[in-house]
């Protein structure tokens, strides 16, 4: 287990420096080359474009990959069928939800006259949503073989990457922009489809629709729960898209995306780490708390707090290496978010680990629900009748707020009772 965990730790890893830092490279040069308005246009309908995405992977994701965790720990005879009638089920749900996500975004290009001129920009990002139902991070995570997840999901990324320094030169090639950044992950589904197909052992059968119910149904505490979090911490850039201009936007969205990938080097270790805590928990029947799991949380932490310090001292140099003077008059952005991101990497460990893992997904909707709620109306009150600035410290009050409400109960403390 030690080796299966660090292997898949490792993968992971890697895969996030390459999901962000290769990002990371290609944002300078779009910002610079499509300007501040077209970029901000391209992260607009990125940001709308990710709400499909969540309505195609919100809690199935994390349903399938416990659940194949389960049938691994429970080592029963059916393991192999019932995880390749999992997976043909939850495929089958996606598919269907993607199907419906391309109508919804017809009926709003449709109807509202500002996105109507920008048709074929929004078309083109809708290509992520494709590759999210294609490429499935779930299956490798459930079956811990995350290095199939390294491989493809680093090969699409370079693919996309090398297109967009080749054809992106001026603000006249924002559709070949929004085309390449939306098709790193279809690319990446494409390249793991053998791979799928070729593993050994899953019974693959039709789907049924009694299957696909049944996945809809026991993954919809989760859905919500998710899609919520999910969902409020892409909605700064929608909610700024809606009152001021794209330039503000672009701005704005590249600072962010800096953040969110400093944030996003800890997902790796909480998702490797799941489904050894979720077989941890399984077999203590979620009465007791696994061993060494207080410790490890309290660690990352830790090391949270220490990231978010350090990048509020490095906030004005690193803006200006990425991006140089267009950033300049917006490095108190950076230093707020700064403060946000101990409490977001917190509240993604709170629910991964002591909550879905332990399986108590209900209590878990039931404590996010509330909270992405209140945070997600008072920041778009403050961000409509205040300044920026007070939305956002209103923005980082609200994540701090949900992390209280996830430590309620959830066993983190040394105290041996756990909540409903």
């Amino acid at each position: 287990m030690p080796s299966t965990l660090l292997r898949n730790a490792y993968a992971l890893f890697a895969l996030q420096i390459a999901n962000y830092v290769i990002p990371l490279l290609t944002l300078p040069y779009l910002v610079r080359h499509l300007g501040a308005e077209a970029y901000g246009w391209l992260a607009f309908s990125a940001a709308v474009n990710f709400y499909f995405v969540l309505c195609v992977d919100a809690g199935m994701n994390t349903y399938a990959s416990r659940e194949l965790s389960r049938l691994d720990s429970e080592r029963n005879s059916r393991r192999l069928q019932d995880a390749g009638a999992l997976v043909i089920h939850v495929t089958a749900l996606k598919t269907l939800l993607l199907i419906a996500c391309s109508l919804l975004l017809w009926l709003c290009l449709c109807l509202i006259p500002s996105w109507q001129s920008q048709s074929s920009l929004f078309a083109w990002g809708f290509l992520t949503v494709a590759g999210s139902v294609l490429f499935p991070t779930w299956l490798f995570q459930g079956l811990q073989i995350m290095h199939h997840t390294l491989i493809c999901g680093v090969a699409g990324r370079l693919l996309a990457t090398c297109g967009i320094f080749l054809w992106v030169n001026s603000p006249e090639d924002l559709l070949w922009a929004a085309a390449l950044q939306s098709s790193a992950t279809l690319l990446s589904g494409l390249l793991a489809l053998p791979l799928i197909l070729a593993l050994p052992g899953l019974q693959w059968s039709w789907p049924r629709w009694s299957g696909v119910l049944a996945v809809a149904k026991n993954s919809r505490h989760l859905a919500a729960s998710e899609y919520a979090l999910t969902a409020l911490a892409n909605s700064t850039v929608f909610l700024l898209g809606t009152v001021q201009s794209k330039e503000v936007v672009g701005i704005f969205a590249a600072i962010e995306k800096t953040l969110r990938a400093a944030a996003s080097l800890f997902m790796p270790i909480i998702q490797a780490a799941q489904p050894s805590v979720v077989q941890s928990w399984y077999r203590q029947k979620a009465q007791e708390i696994p061993n060494s799991l207080q410790t490890w949380s309290w660690r990352l932490l830790m090391l949270t707090m220490m990231c978010s310090a350090l990048g509020y001292g490095l906030s004005e140099w690193g803006l200006s290496l990425l991006f140089g003077q267009v950033t300049s008059g917006y490095v108190h952005w950076a230093k707020i978010l700064c403060a946000w991101l101990p409490f977001y990497v917190a509240n993604a460990m709170l629910g991964s680990w002591w909550w879905i893992a332990s399986g108590r997904e209900h209590a878990y909707a039931k404590r996010t629900l509330p909270g992405v709620v209140f945070q997600a109306t008072v920041f778009a009150m403050a961000l409509f009748t205040g300044s920026p600035e007070l939305a956002l410290w209103i923005w980082v009050l609200g994540e701090f707020g949900m992390t209280c409400l996830l430590t309620y109960q959830s066993g983190i403390w040394p105290v041996r009772t756990l909540g409903a």
